[in-house]
């Protein structure tokens, strides 16, 4: 039985000294300091402070008689401890809803870890298919591109490419690209293609900026492929900081006169 009420004691933050004093006042009192430091085995003094931090903690009494300096000690009864257990359970509980009411503010202030990029890569002509049809995939509110036609010819078969620009005008998703100046462009991305196929293209100087990879910009991704001839790849990195990089250098270059 001892073992149990010291047990609850420690749970309400009671030392063991001041158990070993609440269990002698406990077994003894009502009783003097001196009598129960005697069974204690500790000097008067010590127990007497004791005794006087359990009175103030309301896990003893003291009776004193009129006229007599001598006070006696006497342990609460164990109800006195139930009343403070459900008084703890009661503050745990409140804590815990104040926990939950401030969880998602904490979690957004104090928890802000950082990003570990997720990364795929893909190898051949079949592989670096996926990485173009990861930009509809995702759904994104846009897909922006680093483009050139003449190595889309390489890497992709026309018909794959019309039905992957069929499917994202499907999904209503707008596109617009970068991309080299060139014939072959010129003849792909006419304005009434780009049109229908809910795209805008800004061409530039093929001297002076030539891509030799597709690099794909949507929502928190970010896809390169490779389209160079027995040695296809590509890579989708899903990264909100790294695609926030991408779309700030893509939107500096649509912005410019190049």
């Amino acid at each position: 039985m001892k073992n149990v009420i010291k047990k609850i004691l420690t749970q309400l933050g009671l030392n063991n000294i001041e158990q070993e004093i609440y269990l002698i006042t406990l077994e003894y009192g009502p009783a003097p300091a001196s009598l129960l430091a005697k069974q204690a085995n500790l000097n008067r003094v010590t127990v007497y402070e004791i005794l006087k931090r359990l009175s103030r903690q309301g896990y003893v009494k003291i009776r004193a008689k009129k006229g007599v300096k001598i006070k006696n000690f006497l342990a609460e009864d164990l109800s006195v401890i139930k009343e403070k257990l459900n008084k703890k359970l009661s503050d745990v509980e409140m804590s815990i809803q104040e926990i939950k009411e401030i969880e998602p503010q904490f979690r957004s202030t104090f928890l802000k870890k950082p990003e570990k990029p997720e990364i795929y890569f893909y190898e051949g002509k079949e592989g670096i298919k996926n990485v173009l049809m990861d930009t509809i995939e995702q759904k994104p509110n846009e897909s922006i591109a680093f483009s050139s036609a003449d190595f889309l010819e390489i890497g992709f078969d026309k018909k794959f490419l019309d039905n992957y620009w069929k499917k994202r005008v499907s999904l209503r998703i707008p596109a617009r690209g970068i991309m080299p100046n060139t014939k072959k462009a010129q003849s792909w991305f006419t304005s009434e293609k780009n049109i229908s196929e809910l795209r805008q293209i800004k061409f530039i100087t093929k001297e002076n900026y030539s891509f030799e990879n597709e690099i794909e910009i949507y929502g928190n991704n970010v896809g390169i492929i490779s389209m160079e001839e027995n040695n296809e790849y590509g890579i989708i990195i899903r990264s909100e900081k790294i695609a926030k990089n991408f779309k700030s250098l893509f939107e500096l270059i649509w912005e410019s006169d190049i």
